[in-house]
């Protein structure tokens, strides 16, 4: 059923920012990081609030599909494209390659696209 697809990416997406933010934090508190993390000098914050971000909006789009109140999905969509649209610019602007940002982005449109499949649904 195409009623699941939103929820599929809406948790894969928080899964992906859980690790970002595992990583983000790592690379902030301790000399460990599992994968190439080091933060931008460009940041003016630490990147881990960039995780928790994704990470609120994914579980807030996860709770929306189960509640499905109109004005808070308006909200809820402008904010990930707003927030999609200046994160990865920005990346690409300061140079920033993050393949697990990128693959965030991708997943919070994907959702977005996806969600009509659950009034169709």
């Amino acid at each position: 059923s195409m009623k699941g697809l939103p929820r599929v990416l809406l948790t894969l997406g928080f899964l992906d920012s859980a690790y970002l933010f595992y990583t983000d934090y790592l690379a902030y508190t301790s000399a460990y990081c599992p994968v190439n993390c080091l933060p931008p000098a460009e940041l003016v914050v630490p990147s881990y609030v960039f995780a928790i971000l994704g990470l609120f909006w994914f579980l807030a789009g996860i709770a929306l599909t189960f509640v499905g109140r109109s004005a808070f999905i308006k909200a809820w969509k402008f904010l990930g494209i707003a927030g999609v649209a200046f994160l990865f610019s920005y990346s690409l602007a300061i140079q920033y390659y993050c393949p697990y940002c990128y693959l965030a982005h991708a997943l919070a449109v994907a959702s977005m696209i996806s969600w009509r499949s659950l009034k169709s649904a």
